[in-house]
């Protein structure tokens, strides 16, 4: 694995080429882009695609531009992204660039396709080779989850912590370990897949052919279908939560969220007592998380008086985009 040179003394290393995801960590010589390159960011996602282009500290973007993903197939989709690289490099100028690509899934280590996609007509795609062919630079994929916890760990509200637990939670539940600065993505590449741990045994039905994945009763769509279980109308989950003063059922909902997310993050504290979990996506706008929610997490957690950070992140919608621009200066221009 690359150490990259961009932050001084600290590494974030990808799975190294020798090696299956994961199963072993390997530093490099430090070179490579430098301190003069620039690297790109792609964040694709269901809905869209978004592009950063920064500088050698990763600092203020200096350019950003997002548009609609596009749907149509995999040709088109990485026409779309080698658009927004070109858009990228031309305002870089001659300065070296670096690319990096976050996804809603993961590259199988073993053919170098993609895999468990959250937009399931990619999966199966040779999307590195492809996106290497269509812009001529060497792109190193990484999971959306494993993206944004990197830049909260290195940039944002984890940084100067030891052990980083980066969590999203919105329509689904990912994340990503950073330990000492690095990256810990496992043997398989899936570090931090907590939205198919289990929480109810034999419990909610499943995409991914499991039951009673943690997706199933906290992501947003998850508490939307739950309230109308209990009987309530047909509603967004920002509506929900703004009638939970005075509806009972969205109370309900609401309270049953933050038991579920106690049972869930307090399990994965007794499993790698992090240091601080960075919580981001739509539902870490949800007081009652870090309310109620840690409450549940600290009775969960076998430690009498837990010391664990719970924190919004501090780079907001950016933790993506500029976790595939620092996974992307592991390799260098």
């Amino acid at each position: 694995m690359a150490v990259f040179p961009p932050l001084a003394r600290i590494a974030a290393p990808v799975p190294s080429r020798r090696t299956r995801a994961g199963a072993g960590m390997t530093s490099l010589p430090a070179g490579g882009a430098g301190d003069a390159a620039m690297h790109i960011g792609i964040d694709l996602g269901g809905t869209k695609v978004e592009v950063a282009l920064t500088g050698p500290r990763f600092d203020a973007p200096l350019l950003r531009a997002r548009e609609p993903t596009e749907q149509s197939g995999v040709p088109a989709l990485v026409a779309q992204i080698a658009r927004l690289v070109a858009r990228a490099r031309a305002a870089a100028g001659e300065a070296p660039v670096t690319l990096g690509v976050g996804l809603p899934g993961s590259i199988d280590p073993e053919r170098d396709r993609v895999r468990n996609c959250g937009l399931p007509w990619l999966d199966g795609a040779p999307l590195p080779a492809l996106l290497r062919a269509a812009t001529g630079l060497v792109p190193v994929l990484i999971n959306d989850g494993h993206a944004f916890a990197l830049s909260e760990a290195l940039l944002g509200a984890g940084r100067g912590h030891r052990l980083v637990l980066g969590l999203t939670l919105g329509t689904g539940a990912g994340g990503g370990v950073v330990i000492d600065g690095a990256l810990w993505p496992g043997r398989h590449g899936i570090g931090g897949e907590w939205g198919h741990m289990c929480i109810e045994a034999g419990g909610r039905p499943c995409y991914c052919g499991r039951r009673g994945c943690v997706e199933q009763y906290l992501s947003g769509t998850a508490l939307e279908r739950r309230y109308r279980e209990l009987g309530g109308p047909v509603l967004r989950l920002p509506a929900i939560v703004a009638r939970a003063g005075e509806d009972t059922v969205a109370a309900q909902v609401l309270a049953e969220a933050a038991g579920w997310f106690g049972l869930a993050v307090g399990s994965l504290v007794n499993l790698l007592d992090p240091d601080v979990i960075v919580l981001g996506g739509g539902l870490s706008q949800l007081d009652v998380l870090f309310g109620e929610g840690r409450a549940a997490m600290a009775r969960q957690a076998m430690t009498e008086t837990l010391q664990t950070l719970l924190l919004p992140p501090r780079l907001g919608d950016s933790s993506g985009v500029l976790g595939a621009a620092l996974i992307g200066a592991t390799v260098g221009a």
